[in-house]
């Protein structure tokens, strides 16, 4: 792995980003939108409660982002090479696939960590909410543990296409919120139906979220469910990314890098 390739896959990334409308879209426009939508929801609703609700729902939708984005940038970044075909062309040259993939990585969080600006600071305007209501400290773990999960989902996603093409990239912008109903981030694992706690329970999401509302309601941190979910996030990361390894290596294979079909 070179240093220098990855400043160059980074600069590749930061032009495109600059140069294509809907990238920038999804920095800020999305994000805005969740913001919006989500903070006049749960505004109302604690109109007509006594719970802090607008710091649990604008905390979870705002740690959330870091999941979708860390998620999506993956498998949108590897899918434009293939519609571009220039997937062949990238690794015809010296760059490896650890290389690209980190760059990826790299460039995705720091979109990610931009989001996070631009959601903070429209809460605040919009509604008076100051995401360091929440420790600092345990903002830093959330974006770790949330980041190192939406990795592994974009790796799983990644895999997936370089096995089977572009016929499978609805999943590059659907697997998040596949996970997200079982993650708890706006109500609690009691409020599951039984079926579905059992797999709650396995997601490291499930255990950040329930973590943050234990914080807002009482200021109680739970070091066991946040070691669970360290611990699952690097085995699946671990895992997700030797499914990656042997994916790349069946695609260049079969001549799926060329054709991407």
């Amino acid at each position: 792995m070179r240093l220098y390739r990855i400043n160059a896959l980074l600069l590749k990334y930061y032009y495109i980003t600059l140069n294509r409308v809907d990238r920038l879209f999804d920095i800020f426009y999305w994000p805005m939108i969740d913001i919006i939508v989500w903070g006049f929801a749960s505004a109302f609703i604690e109109d007509i409660s006594s719970y802090n609700l607008l710091s649990m729902l604008m905390g979870g939708i705002i740690l959330w982002m870091f999941v979708w984005r860390a998620s999506q940038d993956i498998a949108v970044f590897v899918l434009e090479d293939f519609w571009s075909k220039n997937l062949y062309n990238l690794f015809s040259s010296p760059v490896r696939v650890s290389e690209h993939l980190l760059s990826i990585i790299l460039f995705g969080f720091l979109r990610g960590l931009a989001s996070f600006i631009v959601m903070s600071l429209l809460a605040f305007l919009l509604y008076s909410f100051n995401i360091l209501t929440i420790p600092l400290g345990y903002i830093v773990i959330s974006i770790f543990l949330l980041s190192l999960f939406g990795w592994s989902l974009g790796l799983f996603v990644t895999a997936f296409i370089f096995r089977f093409g572009q016929r499978i990239q609805v999943l590059a912008w659907s697997v998040a919120w596949i996970i997200q109903p079982f993650s708890c981030i706006f109500y609690p694992l009691s409020s599951l139906p039984s079926w579905a706690v059992p797999i709650a329970r396995l997601l490291p999401t499930t255990h950040v979220f329930e973590t943050l509302r234990a914080v807002l309601f009482d200021g109680s941190i739970n070091p066991a469910g946040l070691w669970y979910a360290f611990i699952a996030d690097i085995i699946l990361l671990l895992a997700m990314a030797f499914f990656m390894k042997s994916s790349f290596e069946r695609a260049r294979v079969t001549g799926m890098l060329a054709k991407g079909e």
